[in-house]
């Protein structure tokens, strides 16, 4: 359950979890707000084209459905829907964290981006302690950015590395990877 600022990301996310998992979406973290999260419904809005909507749920939802909700409900609905096509999203890092970062050389928040390189070698642990049983070659990685690209293929050779515009401007049947 959620409290103005406080998300429990994994109960929140248990709530879509699908019995069997054949697609298992990996991000980077919850937003660095700490008060947003994709398993927390929300309405979105259409003001911003989707090429350039950075948002992970215009993201997914686009890449799945062509779509974006415009009412909490239909987002639920949405949720359900990944849910009953065997699509689950967890996190590399289970709390928020900045890595892009406007105000640094670079525009990388550095000691963020090591905390997230750090996690992709505890990650094949972490999806194990949470009893999803899949193989690297059904795992997604949404990378905003290919900062961490050498790590994640070290870990997970078979698994896709997708970059959010290009997953969320394709469509399910055409995926391409980076």
């Amino acid at each position: 359950m959620m409290d103005n600022n406080n998300i429990n990301y994994f109960e929140e996310s248990e709530k879509y979890r699908p019995q069997s998992i054949k697609t298992l979406l990996i991000a980077e973290a919850p937003p660095p707000s700490g008060t947003r999260y994709f398993y927390v419904p929300k309405a979105m809005s259409k003001k911003i084209p989707i090429e350039n909507d950075r948002s992970l749920p215009a993201t997914i939802f686009h890449h799945y459905f062509q779509k974006r909700p415009q009412r909490k409900e239909e987002y639920i609905d949405l949720l359900n829907n990944l849910k009953l096509l065997g699509i689950f999203l967890i996190d590399i890092v289970d709390m928020p964290i900045r890595i892009r970062d406007r105000k640094t050389k670079g525009g990388i928040d550095q000691e963020n981006l090591r905390t997230l390189k750090n996690e992709i070698s505890k990650l094949r642990e972490k999806i194990s302690s949470r009893g999803i049983a899949i193989d690297d070659d059904k795992m997604i990685f949404l990378v905003p950015r290919l900062h961490y690209k050498k790590e994640i293929q070290s870990e997970f050779p078979k698994a896709q590395i997708v970059r959010w515009k290009d997953f969320r401007l394709t469509s399910d049947g055409g995926q391409v990877s980076v």
